[in-house]
C-alpha cells in the first residue's frame, strides 16, 4: 500500500486507485458518481493541478510505467475523462504507439493516428483528432505499429504536434510506453510538464522502482510523481482511512 511505497521512495505519490468494482467499466469516473475509485480519480487529479500551478501554459501530463500491466492506459484513460468533467477541454493522446490500446478502449478508428502525423503525412493536428462519446474529451489514436517507432519519435515533426497541442486543448494526458521495456517515453518527456509514473500494488517490484529511479537521476523523468493503482480498500490497513 501507499506507506510500503513511502518506506522505499522519497518521490512524492499523488495519490492511489483502488480495484475496480465488479459493476464499474474501463471508464470509472463520471458525472454524479461518488464510488471509492472515482473519488481517488478525482484526488490524483486536483493533485496533479496543485503540482502543475497556476501556469497555464502547463498542461501536458505524460503517464508511464514500468512494466505492462501496470495500469497506466487505465488511469491515463480515466484522469483525462476527470479533467473533462470540470468543464476543459482534454485530449488523451496514444504514444505507446507499439502497443496502441486507447482506441480500442474507445471504439474508434485508429486509421489516421499519431504515427501519421509525426511521418509527415500531415500537418494539422485536427485531422488526426476524434471525439469521443464524452464531453470535452478528446482522442489522438496511436494507429498500427510504424516498423521505426523510436525514429518517428525522433524525428523533426514531434514539436510541432505537440505545439499545436498545447494551443488546442486545456490539457493534454500522454498515454506512452513502459520505460523498463523500451525508450520511447525518454524521448517524449522533454515536451511534457509533468511525469506521472504507475505502479501497481502487488504486482510492481522493487526493480521496477530502481527503473524509475534511475530514470529520475539521469533527469529523464525531471519533474516524476508515483500514483499506486490496484489498492485493495477493503483489506485491514485501510480500515482508519475511510470516510464516509
Amino acid at each position: 500500500d501507499k506507506d510500503d511505497l513511502e518506506r522505499v521512495t522519497s518521490i512524492p505519490i499523488l495519490g492511489e486507485i483502488c480495484i475496480a468494482g465488479k459493476k464499474d467499466g474501463k471508464m470509472v469516473v463520471g458525472e454524479n458518481l461518488s464510488t471509492p475509485i472515482a473519488e481517488m480519480v478525482r484526488l490524483v487529479r486536483n493533485n496533479i493541478q496543485f503540482a502543475l500551478t497556476t501556469n497555464n501554459d502547463k498542461k501536458v501530463i505524460l503517464v508511464t510505467s514500468s512494466l505492462s500491466g501496470e495500469g497506466k492506459t487505465f488511469i491515463a484513460s480515466n484522469l483525462a475523462l476527470s479533467f473533462a468533467l470540470t468543464g476543459k477541454k482534454v485530449v488523451v493522446v496514444g504514444m505507446d504507439i507499439r502497443r496502441p490500446v486507447l482506441p480500442h478502449l474507445f471504439v474508434l478508428n485508429n486509421e489516421v493516428c499519431v504515427t501519421t502525423f509525426l511521418s509527415g503525412n500531415c500537418s494539422d493536428i485536427s485531422e488526426i483528432v476524434f471525439k469521443t462519446e464524452y464531453e470535452n474529451l478528446y482522442l489522438v489514436p496511436g494507429g498500427p505499429t510504424p516498423p521505426n517507432p523510436n525514429e518517428l519519435l525522433l524525428g523533426e515533426h514531434i514539436s510541432t504536434f505537440f505545439e499545436q497541442l498545447r494551443k488546442e486543448f486545456d490539457y493534454v494526458i500522454v498515454d506512452t510506453a513502459p520505460i523498463g521495456v523500451v525508450s520511447d517515453s525518454y524521448l517524449i518527456a522533454p515536451y511534457v510538464d509533468l511525469q506521472l509514473y504507475v505502479t501497481r500494488a502487488n504486482y510492481s517490484t522493487k526493480r521496477c522502482l530502481k527503473i524509475m529511479h534511475g530514470a529520475i537521476s539521469s533527469k529523464r523523468l525531471p519533474n516524476c510523481y508515483l500514483v499506486l493503482n490496484g489498492v485493495n480498500v477493503k483489506s485491514s490497513s485501510y480500515n482508519y482511512r475511510r470516510y464516509g
